[in-house]
């Protein structure tokens, strides 16, 4: 998926979501507020490869119909955009793992950063 797409989705829901929050008197826009901030954690996650382009998709359309346009088409077409996207989006425990270990052996990583991210791949089991 397209980063930069991703960011721009990512600004607008946050814009989007604080714009909601002021009006707390009522409950219809903080609830609004909060799948703004929920998108917005979306397409961070998506840029980090920790999210589906369905999610993106769906909170695109979201976004399309509720806050801002902009910001709903943007999250759609990085939904939809191929940009870097010869490995699967979300990749594998046993992938991530593997992936964590060739770090550790090559001395990339230390010991201790290396049991930090094993253990958060593992938590999200």
């Amino acid at each position: 998926m397209n980063k930069t797409y991703l960011t721009v989705a990512q600004v607008f829901a946050i814009i989007g979501g604080i714009i909601y929050c002021f009006m707390f008197f009522l409950i219809f826009p903080l609830i609004l507020a909060f799948f703004n901030f929920r998108a917005a954690t979306i397409m961070d996650k998506a840029k980090n490869g920790m999210a589906s382009r369905d999610q993106v998709r769906s909170y695109g359309i979201y976004l399309l119909f509720t806050t801002y346009v902009i910001g709903g088409i943007f999250a759609i077409i990085a939904a939809e955009s191929k940009v870097g996207t010869d490995a699967p989006l979300v990749q594998s425990t046993e992938q991530k793992l593997q992936e964590l270990e060739t770090l550790y052996e090559k001395g990339m990583i230390s010991k201790e950063e290396y049991e930090i991210r094993r253990k958060r791949i593992i938590e999200t089991l």
